[in-house]
C-alpha cells in the first residue's frame, strides 16, 4: 500500500449519491479493477476518509467514483491510500463477459471491460444508463435481461449494495440453491478504517465465516456469499 497526494483536477456526477473525479497520481500507483482507495483532505476537519474506486487507469492521470463529500472541490488536495482489498479476476481465457451494477455506478465496471476487449472477449453491459466512455464493442443490454447472462458468459462482473444482495440473485434469475461460479460482486458497504482497525463495519457474511470487505472484498465470488432469502 501507498500514501501519496494528488490533486482534484475535475468532478463530476455519476449517479445518484455518486460522484466522479479525476486526479493526478504519480506514476506506478496502479489499482486493479475493484479495489479502492481511501481519501482524505490533509488538515480538515473531514470525519472519516472516503472509499474511492477505479473508472479509468491512465498512466498519471486516474478517475475514480465514490459518494464524495459536498465540501470537496477542483483544486483540493487528497492524501490517498492505494491500492487496497482485493479486486476483480478477470480469467485470461474468458471470452464471454457479462457485466451489471444494481444500485450504483456502472463506471466502475469500466477497467474490467477494457481489460476484457483487451484480451480478445465479448463484451455485454446490462444497464438502463451505461458510463459515459463506453467502448462501442460493448453490446449494452436492459438490467432486465441479466437473467440470461449466467448461461452465456464464462465471467459475470457484477457490483451491488450488501443489502440488496437477494435482489441481485433475483435479477440473475438463481434460486437460493444454484450457484454461479463464473461470477464476483463489488459488494458496497461503508469501508471508513481500510482495514487498520478491524472495525467490523464492512463486515459480509459468506459461507465461510463473516469476511471484511476491506481485506477480504470488496469482490467476492459470489458463491461465497451468504444470500437472505
Amino acid at each position: 500500500m501507498a500514501v501519496t497526494l494528488a490533486q482534484i483536477v475535475e468532478i463530476s456526477q455519476e449517479a445518484p449519491i455518486w460522484q466522479g473525479l479525476r486526479v493526478r497520481l504519480p506514476n506506478g500507483l496502479h489499482p486493479a479493477p475493484g479495489q479502492y482507495l481511501l481519501a482524505n483532505r490533509p488538515h480538515s476537519d473531514d470525519p472519516l476518509p472516503v472509499a474511492l474506486y477505479p473508472a479509468r487507469l491512465r498512466p498519471g492521470d486516474l478517475r475514480l467514483v465514490g459518494p464524495l463529500p459536498a465540501a470537496w472541490a477542483v483544486g483540493d488536495w487528497l492524501e490517498i491510500r492505494s491500492p487496497l482489498g482485493r479486486g476483480f479476476r478477470l480469467p485470461p481465457q474468458a471470452r464471454r463477459v457479462a457485466l451489471a451494477a444494481l444500485d450504483g455506478p456502472t463506471a466502475r465496471l469500466l477497467p474490467v471491460i477494457e481489460a476484457a476487449l483487451a484480451q480478445g472477449a465479448d463484451v455485454a453491459l446490462y444497464t438502463s444508463a451505461p458510463p459515459a466512455g463506453l467502448p462501442l464493442a460493448v453490446e449494452v443490454l436492459p438490467f432486465s435481461l441479466l437473467h440470461e447472462a449466467p448461461a452465456w458468459a464464462q465471467y459475470l462482473a457484477l457490483t451491488a449494495p450488501r443489502a440488496r444482495l437477494t435482489a441481485l440473485r433475483e435479477a440473475l434469475g438463481l434460486t437460493a440453491e444454484q450457484g454461479c461460479p463464473a461470477a464476483e460482486v463489488l459488494v458496497d458497504t461503508p469501508i471508513p478504517c481500510g482495514g487498520a482497525a478491524a472495525c467490523g463495519v464492512c463486515a459480509v457474511h459468506t459461507h465461510h465465516g463473516w469476511k471484511l470487505a476491506c481485506e477480504d472484498g470488496p469482490v467476492f465470488p459470489w458463491d461465497d456469499l451468504e444470500v437472505e432469502g
